[in-house]
Protein backbone atom coordinates (compact mmCIF):
# COMPACT_ATOMS: atom_id res chain seq x y z
CA UNK A 1 0.00 0.00 0.00
CA UNK A 2 3.06 2.72 0.64
CA UNK A 3 4.45 1.89 -2.88
CA UNK A 4 0.66 3.08 -4.16
CA UNK A 5 0.99 6.19 -1.76
CA UNK A 6 4.28 6.62 -2.82
CA UNK A 7 3.12 6.91 -6.31
CA UNK A 8 0.14 8.93 -5.52
CA UNK A 9 2.11 11.64 -3.87
CA UNK A 10 4.99 11.71 -6.46
CA UNK A 11 1.97 12.03 -9.34
CA UNK A 12 0.39 15.23 -7.87
CA UNK A 13 3.95 16.98 -7.35
CA UNK A 14 4.43 16.44 -10.65
CA UNK A 15 1.00 17.61 -11.50
CA UNK A 16 1.23 20.70 -9.54
CA UNK A 17 4.91 20.92 -11.20
CA UNK A 18 3.37 21.04 -14.30
CA UNK A 19 0.51 23.75 -13.74
CA UNK A 20 2.88 26.08 -12.44
CA UNK A 21 5.23 25.40 -15.25
CA UNK A 22 2.50 26.49 -17.19
CA UNK A 23 1.10 29.21 -15.54
CA UNK A 24 4.70 30.91 -15.91
CA UNK A 25 4.48 30.44 -19.63
CA UNK A 26 1.39 31.68 -19.81
CA UNK A 27 2.60 34.82 -18.04
CA UNK A 28 5.44 35.71 -19.79
CA UNK A 29 3.14 34.94 -23.50
CA UNK A 30 1.03 37.82 -21.85
CA UNK A 31 3.61 39.87 -21.06
CA UNK A 32 5.12 39.49 -24.53
CA UNK A 33 1.93 40.17 -25.85
CA UNK A 34 1.41 43.31 -24.02
CA UNK A 35 5.04 44.53 -25.17
CA UNK A 36 4.12 44.70 -28.83
CA UNK A 37 2.48 47.29 -30.16
CA UNK A 38 -1.03 47.60 -30.79
CA UNK A 39 -1.90 46.61 -34.08
CA UNK A 40 0.94 44.33 -34.30
CA UNK A 41 -0.51 42.65 -30.80
CA UNK A 42 -3.98 42.43 -32.51
CA UNK A 43 -2.61 40.92 -35.10
CA UNK A 44 -0.41 38.00 -33.20
CA UNK A 45 -3.41 37.61 -31.10
CA UNK A 46 -5.30 36.62 -34.15
CA UNK A 47 -2.66 34.50 -35.56
CA UNK A 48 -2.53 32.64 -32.16
CA UNK A 49 -6.34 32.38 -32.02
CA UNK A 50 -6.27 30.64 -36.16
CA UNK A 51 -3.31 28.55 -34.61
CA UNK A 52 -5.26 26.86 -31.69
CA UNK A 53 -8.42 26.56 -34.11
CA UNK A 54 -6.24 24.51 -36.73
CA UNK A 55 -4.79 22.01 -33.48
CA UNK A 56 -8.01 21.38 -32.34
CA UNK A 57 -9.31 20.49 -35.79
CA UNK A 58 -6.35 18.08 -35.86
CA UNK A 59 -7.25 16.49 -32.35
CA UNK A 60 -11.15 16.09 -33.69
CA UNK A 61 -9.89 14.95 -36.62
CA UNK A 62 -7.35 12.46 -34.95
CA UNK A 63 -10.59 11.73 -32.24
CA UNK A 64 -8.17 12.77 -30.01
CA UNK A 65 -9.30 11.83 -26.12
CA UNK A 66 -7.57 15.04 -25.41
CA UNK A 67 -10.24 17.11 -27.86
CA UNK A 68 -12.03 19.17 -25.03
CA UNK A 69 -8.91 19.47 -23.10
CA UNK A 70 -7.28 21.40 -25.30
CA UNK A 71 -10.51 23.74 -25.81
CA UNK A 72 -11.26 24.34 -22.37
CA UNK A 73 -7.66 25.11 -21.77
CA UNK A 74 -7.55 27.45 -24.83
CA UNK A 75 -10.79 29.07 -24.03
CA UNK A 76 -9.73 29.61 -20.64
CA UNK A 77 -6.35 31.01 -21.74
CA UNK A 78 -8.52 33.70 -23.97
CA UNK A 79 -10.77 34.33 -21.21
CA UNK A 80 -8.06 35.25 -18.81
CA UNK A 81 -5.73 37.42 -21.47
CA UNK A 82 -9.10 39.59 -21.75
CA UNK A 83 -9.18 40.54 -18.16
Amino acid sequence: MGSIEQRLEYLEEANDVLRMQNHVLSTAFKALIRALPAETAEVAVESIQLAFEDALAELSYEDSPHTDLFHDVTYAFFREKER
